[in-house]
């Protein structure tokens, strides 16, 4: 399907690039990217982001030419890409409109992925979906300039975790090694990741560590937030995201889970594991999906119903 998506590209011109709600590095690095790349290849695109665009990563170039929420192109669109997105529902913003009339391109490394694209480029051992597009982007033929290897490089590493995740392979560090060939200063990236966090993300993880429950013999790790406090803390709900990877950080927890209250009572849970449990079979069987480390839910159950029946499936899986 590479090959098919690389002829869509060079062919027509007119693209809509986007990712998922409360993105993280790999949406962020794979959207800009991707979007920079059509940019330097001529084409007319624009991307999208549903919310704000994350202040993690307000040192990545071409930041200012994200779009928020869905307007007026100004261009007749051939194709919307989709990067990093498991669900189409969850692709941020809403894009139902052009879902019906044009070609929908699905980039994705998410194993829970359905293949929901008109064309599909999904392969769930890549460590990041920035992968993808440089593959994509060198079945092209097109040269990687700084800006791109940037953002490429920005999703790589947060996606691995700074390259100590499981799944990383001498193939992820030559990756690594040819991304930093334009130019890139490494530790300048991975300084703005996480040397130089906005106050706000610290504070929200002061909260998150203060409600902080050990369960189920010490094997779950499981907190919680609620809207307001992201509103109060003036956090992004995206932060959730990386915070919630300190919980699976302490000797003898197998699970950390963050669950979150939204606004409309509905819930949000992101999970993380160390490898015994496959979260993201949790997180299928209560309307979720993701990696067997790292997964994610939106579900219209409240919070306190959920949690009792996140709590059973993590204990059934263990085994307990």
């Amino acid at each position: 399907m590479i090959d098919q998506i690389a002829t869509t590209l060079s062919e027509k011109d007119g693209f809509v690039v986007v990712t998922h709600v409360n993105p993280d590095g790999d949406a962020i690095g794979s959207l800009l990217g991707m979007r920079l790349a059509l940019k330097e290849m001529g084409k007319t695109s624009t991307a999208f982001l549903g919310a704000d665009f994350p202040e993690s990563f307000d040192f990545l170039p071409g930041k200012g030419e994200v779009k928020v929420g869905f307007d007026s192109l100004g261009f007749e669109p051939s194709c919307v890409i989709a990067i990093d997105v498991a669900a189409e529902d969850r692709i941020a913003p809403t894009l139902s409109v052009l879902r019906k009339t044009f070609c929908l391109i699905n980039i994705d490394h998410h194993p829970t992925n359905p293949g929901y694209g008109d064309i599909n480029f999904i392969r769930a051992n890549a460590n990041s979906s920035t992968q993808l597009v440089h593959e994509l982007l060198c079945t092209m033929g097109h040269r990687l300039t700084v800006d791109v290897a940037k953002c490429l490089y920005t999703g790589l590493v947060t996606d691995t975790g700074c390259f100590k995740f499981s799944g990383v392979t001498s193939h992820t560090f030559q990756l690594a090694a040819k991304l930093l060939e334009p130019g890139l200063d490494s530790y300048d990236i991975t300084k703005s990741l996480f040397e130089e966090l906005p106050a706000s993300r610290l504070t929200l993880e002061r909260l998150m560590l203060e409600r902080l429950e050990f369960l189920l013999g010490g094997k779950l790790a499981l907190s919680y937030l609620d809207i307001e406090d992201y509103k109060r803390i003036g956090a992004a709900l995206s932060e959730g995201e990386s915070i919630v990877n300190r919980l699976r950080e302490t000797r003898g927890v197998e699970v950390g889970g963050l669950i979150t209250a939204l606004a409309d009572n509905s819930c949000k849970v992101s999970l993380r594991s160390k490898g015994l449990i496959d979260v993201s079979s949790i997180a299928s069987e209560l309307g979720g999906g993701g990696h067997r480390r790292a997964a994610g839910i939106k579900s219209p159950i409240n919070c306190k119903d959920l949690r009792l029946k996140l709590i059973g499936l993590i204990q059934t899986y263990l085994g307990n």
